[in-house]
């Protein structure tokens, strides 16, 4: 599915169905309790019927863009955005985030994220259960859906991958061995991405000299530390990051060009 940060759709003509069975097995650790308020039948199936009805057009792979913005991928156990951490059925803000993709809108956190038009793929992945690994980006290579007009303006964002002979090289964090250490990805407002081993004991703050030191006189530009979903800002860089519940989380950078408020952690 493809949303352009538009909050209605036009009905298109020649749908074509997608409907599968799905059905959670017994007494496996993937099982949703049956009486939730919404089964996991329902977040991937009615989901996809539901977006059809708004205007999603099933597209084949070799005409769906390589990248995208926003990759939802649908598991049997949960959801994830971005390839960031499983996120449960069950949660009713989860629930809300689904709900806003299923009548063909932009859900309200990622309008919060991107200040231009975006492009948000869906994959189905029900029959596979998520398993937890290190945080890569995927070019997007499954089944696609597009949402609005028959001819909609496509709008791009590519982002290259740097060669890792062209990257500057990282500023050396000291990490205890007798203390937890955790992944910690960063996403650069030039859009480059790194993952750093910290401490939980290190402090946001400390996050904030690691991202300054990599970058130069670049990082000397002011930026603010947020989440990315759920947004919020990082107020409180005394915080370790255990106290802020930052493991194997990801931080992005924010140059300080807007008013809009936050909704902030401190």
């Amino acid at each position: 599915m493809t949303y352009r940060g538009s909050s209605s759709m036009k009905d298109v003509d020649k749908i074509k169905t997608l409907k599968e069975e799905w059905v959670c097995k017994q007494g496996t650790d993937d099982q949703i309790p049956n009486g939730a308020e919404q089964s996991c039948e329902f977040f991937v199936d009615n989901l996809f019927e539901e977006a059809q009805k708004v205007g999603a057009i099933c597209m084949p792979p070799a005409k769906v863009k390589n990248e995208a913005d926003i990759i939802i991928k649908l598991w049997k156990n949960g959801f994830t955005v971005n390839d960031g951490e499983l996120r449960s059925y069950k949660d009713v803000a989860n629930q809300q985030f689904l709900d806003s993709i299923k009548k063909g809108e932009l859900p309200f956190e990622l309008q919060k994220t991107f200040d231009d038009d975006v492009d948000v793929k869906v994959e189905d992945k029900k029959d596979e259960v998520y398993v937890l690994k290190k945080p890569i980006f995927h070019p997007f290579s499954g089944q696609g859906y597009r949402l609005g007009s028959a001819t909609p303006r496509i709008i791009s964002k590519v982002k290259k991958d740097l060669e890792a002979e062209n990257k500057r090289p990282l500023p050396s964090i000291t990490l205890n061995n007798l203390e937890p250490v955790t992944n910690i990805q960063i996403w650069l407002a030039d859009g480059e991405r790194i993952v750093q081993k910290f401490n939980v004991s290190h402090r946001i703050s400390h996050v904030r000299d690691f991202i300054t030191k990599y970058q130069g006189s670049q990082g000397s530009v002011p930026f603010s530390l947020t989440t990315s979903l759920p947004f919020l800002e990082l107020l409180d860089e005394t915080l370790t990051l255990d106290e802020a519940n930052l493991q194997n989380a990801v931080i992005v950078q924010r140059l300080q060009k807007t008013t809009e408020p936050f909704r902030s952690f401190s």
